[in-house]
Parts: C-alpha cells; sequence; structure tokens
C-alpha cells in the first residue's frame, strides 16, 4: 500500500477496549510478579521424608506455570501496545505484514488485532517451528 494510511472510521470505536484491556493485563502483571515463585521458596515446615521431594516438585512446578502465564500476559500486552501506536499513527486496521485492510468484522471480534487472519496464522505458524517458547530458557536459567 502506498502513501499515508488513515484508520478506517470504522475501526476506532476499539480504542478503549484495547486500553481497557492493556490496563488489565498490566495490572495482572503486576500482580503476578508479587507472587514471583522464582523469587522466593516458601517451606512448609513439614519434615517427613517425602516432604523436600514433594516441596521441590510443587516449586518446579509453581515456576512453570509462573513463566508460562508471565509469557502468555506479556505477549498480549506486546500487542495491546502495538495496537495502541497503530491508534496514534492512523494505520490501526491495516495488517502489519500484508498491509492489507483488516476486516471489520475481525476487529470487532479483536480489536488489538494488527494482523488480518491469513497473516496472523502464518504467524503463528513460523514461531511454532522457530523456537521454544521463551519460558523455557527463563527457567533454565533461573533453575541454574
Amino acid at each position: 500500500m502506498s502513501g499515508k494510511k488513515r484508520t478506517p472510521a470504522e475501526a476506532m470505536p476499539a480504542a478503549t477496549p484495547i486500553e481497557m484491556d492493556a490496563r488489565r493485563t498490566r495490572e495482572r502483571l503486576r500482580t503476578l510478579e508479587r507472587h514471583n515463585p522464582l523469587r522466593e521458596r516458601a517451606t512448609s515446615g513439614d519434615n517427613t521424608p517425602w516432604a523436600d521431594s514433594l516441596e521441590e516438585l510443587h516449586d518446579d512446578m509453581a515456576k512453570k506455570e509462573y513463566l508460562a502465564v508471565r509469557e502468555v500476559l506479556s505477549s498480549r500486552l506486546k500487542t495491546f501496545t502495538r495496537a495502541q501506536e497503530k491508534l496514534r499513527g492512523g494505520t490501526y486496521g491495516f495488517c502489519d505484514r500484508c498491509e492489507d485492510k483488516i476486516p471489520p468484522a475481525r476487529l470487532r471480534a479483536v480489536p488489538e488485532a494488527v494482523h488480518c487472519v491469513r497473516c496472523a496464522e502464518l504467524a503463528e505458524r513460523e514461531q511454532a517451528t522457530r523456537r521454544e517458547p521463551p519460558w523455557v530458557a527463563e527457567y533454565q536459567l533461573a533453575a541454574a
């Protein structure tokens, strides 16, 4: 697409839901960080032979869950931030990848969409084959 893009008029009502979702996601990330199992290790005070193994298993599961949830929330926040940038820049409603107009029905269903359905599916497939989730590397570093 050539020339300066304009945000489609029918896409403008999305600003408020995107802002609200971004705010909620930021708050969820802050709440999650307050309960970060990578920072502190709680002990149950149980001294039975199985206690240490069970605590380690619980800690391991809590860390994996924390990292996975944080990755999902961080990714969503990045998407909301990008959609807000596009709103301010006048390119909201156009695909970041192919620059085609994103159908209004998709924007109503997913106001933070920055890709058309075709490009979103391509990006998801590429990401799935490209690497393991980032939380795996973070978990390995935290465990070392």
